[in-house]
């Protein structure tokens, strides 16, 4: 439904959180506990997608490589290519984000983690692990973007 695991994954997680912090409010005498999981799931689906309705103008990772200022890529590698557009663009103002945004970047970008594993090896919620990075990326444009830099 979203075209992408790690919403799916998280639309799951969600879910549970929900039905963990509302299992007081189910009633068995208005119907299963399958379809009032179900109901929630659809639920948080709908919010997902709201969210991601109002986020149109939201940052993508390819908004900072592909901006018009780079070569054609013919005829280079792809690894030197990459190599070069982080130490062109990139490198520059990765070190000035703050530690627990590089930190969530390096995983996922430089170790080319999923969100779920950085998740899960920072100890920290998916969600968070999902602002970091969104807010890691919003610097970064701002920086790469910056005339003075």
């Amino acid at each position: 439904m979203f075209g992408n695991e790690q919403q799916a994954m998280e639309m799951v997680q969600d879910t549970m959180l929900n039905v963990w912090q509302k299992a007081r409010l189910f009633d068995a005498s208005r119907g299963c506990a399958s379809t009032w999981i179900f109901t929630i799931a659809r639920n948080v689906r709908f919010d997902m997608l709201r969210k991601k309705q109002s986020r149109k103008d939201e940052l993508s990772a390819d908004d900072l490589f592909f901006d018009g200022d780079y070569p054609e890529q013919e005829g280079t590698d792809s690894n030197e290519w990459d190599l070069w557009l982080l130490a062109e663009k990139v490198a520059p103002h990765f070190a000035k984000l703050p530690p627990a945004q590089r930190d969530v970047m390096e995983k996922v970008y430089l170790e080319e983690k999923s969100h779920q594993e950085v998740s899960e090896e920072l100890a920290i919620p998916l969600g968070t692990v999902k602002s970091r990075i969104r807010l890691a990326l919003d610097r970064l444009r701002e920086a790469i973007d910056d005339p003075r830099s």
